[in-house]
C-alpha cells in the first residue's frame, strides 16, 4: 500500500541521499525555487503542509535518528512570510511522525500522524498550536497494528476533522472545540488516502477521498460531507486498471479535483498519473500526462481554478533509476508537466490558497525539502 510506501521508501531515500549530498536539497531550475530550512542535525522527511495566508504556512514530517540514539520527536517548520523557522514539538518518548497539518488561525492549527508502541503497534497522534506552543491532544488514543491519522481539515475552534485508518478500517474523528469523538463513515469498506485525503471548501462542504475494498477490486472512492452526514459519492475506475486516490484539493461546490495512480493493463507501462475532476454533478477522469514510470501523485493544490497544481514522485524510465519528484499544472484547460520542477527528491504534499503570491510543494532529498513557486 501507498501508506507504507511513503513511510518506509522516504526513510530510504532520506539516508541515500544525505550520504550523496551532504543534506543539502538539489536546485531547481525555473519556477521552483528550494527554499532553506533549518536542518535537526537528523534526516527529515516533510509529509504534510498547509498554507493560510502568505505569512503563515506550515511543513510538518518526521525525523530519523541514529541507532542506538534517543527517539526525536516530529517535526513542524513555520513560514512567517520571510523565513522557515523550526517550531518545536511535544517529546513523547517514542518514535512519532506527523503526516498533515490544518490551520483556521494563527492561532489555531491541528497536525495529526502517529507513534509506535513498542515494535508492533502503532497509535494515533493529534497535536494542536495555540499560537505559543505545540501540544499533545491525544497520544495513543486508538492503537493498532496499521493505525494512522494521514489527513485533517481545521475549520475554526469548534470545528476540525482528522482522518486515516483505525484498528478496523478507515477513521474519521470530529473536534467540536471540547474533544475529538469518532465518527461512523458510511462505506466500512473505505479507507482514506495517505495524501492530503480531505479538503474543504465549507464545513458543509467537505470532500474525503480514498479506496474501497469490494468483492471484486479496491476502487477509488470518495465521501462527501453536507454538514451532518457523510455520503459516498462514486469515483470512475480506469478501464482495464486498478486506481488509487492519494489527495484532494477542493475548490467550489461546483470544483473538486483528485489525485493517484494507475497500475494495470489499461495505464501506460510502468504505471500512469491519475486525476479526477468534479463538476458539481460526478467524478470525471481528466486526461494527464505521465513523465517516467512508477509514477504517484501524493499531493494537490489550487491557488485558482485556472493554477491547480499535483507533485508527487516518479522514477526516470522503466528501467529504474533514482526517485525524482514531479509536479503537474492545470492551466484551466489541460494537465501538463511543469518541468520547472524537475529535480532529484520525493514530494508528497502540496499547499497554497485562493489568490496566494507563493505555491509550496514539500518532501524530501536528505534533509526536509521545501520548494516554492511564485
Amino acid at each position: 500500500m501507498f501508506r507504507r510506501k511513503r513511510w518506509a521508501g522516504l526513510a530510504a531515500l532520506t539516508g541515500a541521499l544525505a550520504a550523496a549530498t551532504g543534506g543539502t536539497a538539489y536546485a531547481a531550475s525555473g519556477g521552483w525555487t528550494p527554499v532553506s530550512v533549518p536542518s535537526t542535525g537528523n534526516n527529515v522527511s516533510l509529509l504534510g503542509a498547509t498554507a493560510r495566508s502568505d505569512t503563515d504556512a506550515w511543513a510538518v514530517g518526521q525525523q530519523f535518528v541514529a541507532a542506538g540514539q534517543p527517539q526525536a520527536p516530529a517535526v513542524a517548520y513555520h513560514w512567517d512570510g520571510t523565513g522557515w523557522s523550526l517550531v518545536p514539538t511535544p517529546s513523547l518518548g517514542e518514535y512519532g511522525a506527523l503526516d498533515a497539518v490544518s490551520a483556521s488561525s494563527a492561532n489555531d492549527a491541528w497536525a495529526v500522524g502517529f507513534t509506535m508502541i513498542g515494535h508492533r503497534d502503532f497509535g494515533t497522534l493529534i497535536e494542536h498550536w495555540n499560537g505559543r506552543a505545540w501540544s499533545a491532544k491525544s497520544v495513543d488514543a486508538i492503537t493498532g497494528a496499521a493505525v494512522r491519522l494521514t489527513g485533517v481539515a481545521d475549520l475554526g475552534r469548534s470545528d476540525a476533522w482528522a482522518v486515516g485508518e483505525g484498528a478496523t478500517g478507515g477513521l474519521a474523528e470530529h473536534w467540536n472545540g471540547t474533544k475529538w469523538s469518532v465518527v461512523p463513515l458510511p462505506d466500512p469498506g473505505f479507507t482514506p488516502a495517505t495524501g492530503n485525503a480531505i479538503s474543504a471548501v465549507s464545513a458543509s462542504d467537505i470532500w474525503l477521498v480514498g479506496s474501497t475494498v469490494t468483492a471484486a477490486a479496491t476502487m477509488p472512492e470518495a465521501l462527501h460531507y453536507n454538514g451532518s452526514t457523510w455520503m459516498v459519492v462514486p469515483m470512475k475506475q480506469p478501464a482495464n486498471a486498478t486506481g488509487t486516490i492519494n489527495a484532494v484539493t477542493a475548490i467550489s461546490a461546483h470544483n473538486a479535483w483528485a489525485v493517484g495512480q494507475a497500475q494495470g493493463a489499461g495505464a501506460p507501462v510502468g504505471g500512469g498519473n491519475l486525476i479526477e475532476h468534479w463538476n458539481g454533478t460526478k467524478w470525471s477522469i481528466k486526461a494527464s500526462p505521465t513523465p517516467g514510470a512508477d509514477p504517484s501523485l501524493s499531493g494537490v493544490a489550487a491557488r485558482s481554478a485556472s493554477d491547480v497544481y499535483a507533485v508527487g514522485t516518479n522514477i526516470a524510465s522503466i528501467n529504474g533509476g533514482p526517485q525524482q519528484a514531479m509536479i503537474l499544472r492545470w492551466n484551466g484547460h489541460t494537465w501538463a508537466v511543469d518541468s520547472s520542477g524537475t529535480f532529484a527528491g520525493s514530494l508528497a504534499a502540496a499547499a497554497t490558497f485562493h489568490g496566494a503570491a507563493r505555491e509550496w510543494a514539500v518532501g524530501s532529498t536528505g534533509q526536509g525539502l521545501v520548494l516554492s513557486h511564485s
